[in-house]
C-alpha cells in the first residue's frame, strides 16, 4: 500500500550553506516549458508542444517575519546559492506509522526586487525578496526528481539527460 503524504514537518533555509534566520516561508518556482503551437497541413488542428529542456522564466521568493540584517546580503546584485531543507511527513497504513522523509530543494538566484514590508505594532513586517532562479535541483527521500540549469543547458528529470544531445550537437 502506498505511503500518505500528510505535510512539510520542518524546514531551514540556507544562504551559501550558512542558516538563514528569520525566513517565515518559501516560494519554489513554477516549473514550465518553453512551448510553441504547431499547425500544419495534414494535422486536425493546432498543438502546443513543449520545447524539450526549455524552460519560462523561474522566480522564487524568500519571505520574512521582519526585515533581517542578512535582507543587504540577499539584496547584492550577484548571483547567489539558497537551499531549502526540509522533513515531509508520511503515513504508512500497512505498518500503522508516520515516517520522515528528507525533502532539498536547491536554487541559484540574482534578486529581483525586495519588499521591506509594513510597520504596525505588534504584527509582523512581511518583508520579503523575489529572485530570478537560473537553477532548480529538487529531490525528495534521496532522489534526484529534476535538475534545471538553464544557463548551463542541464535538464535531468527523474535519472533522465534530456539535453545530452544538444549539449553534444553544440560542440559541448
Amino acid at each position: 500500500m502506498a505511503q500518505i503524504k500528510n505535510f512539510l514537518q520542518n524546514a531551514k533555509v540556507y544562504l551559501e550553506g550558512n542558516t538563514l534566520v528569520g525566513v517565515a516561508d518559501v516560494d519554489l518556482p513554477d516549473v514550465a516549458y518553453m512551448t510553441e503551437k504547431v499547425k500544419s497541413l495534414g494535422i486536425s488542428g493546432e498543438l502546443e508542444i513543449p520545447v524539450i529542456g526549455h524552460f519560462k522564466e523561474m522566480k522564487a521568493k524568500l519571505k520574512f517575519t521582519t526585515t533581517t540584517k542578512e535582507f543587504g546580503k540577499l539584496f547584492q546584485p550577484e548571483s547567489k546559492l539558497i537551499q531549502v531543507y526540509a522533513s515531509l511527513q508520511e503515513y504508512d497504513p500497512a505498518g500503522n506509522n508516520y515516517k520522515s522523509v528528507g525533502y532539498k530543494a536547491v536554487m541559484n538566484v540574482l534578486p529581483l526586487s525586495n519588499k521591506a514590508g509594513k510597520i504596525d505594532i505588534g504584527k509582523p513586517m512581511d518583508s520579503e525578496i523575489e529572485f530570478a532562479v537560473s537553477a532548480f535541483k529538487l529531490e525528495v527521500d534521496g532522489k534526484k526528481i529534476y535538475d534545471i540549469d538553464v544557463l548551463n543547458l542541464k535538464c535531468e528529470i527523474d535519472g533522465k539527460d534530456y539535453l545530452s544531445d544538444v549539449r553534444k550537437n553544440l560542440g559541448m
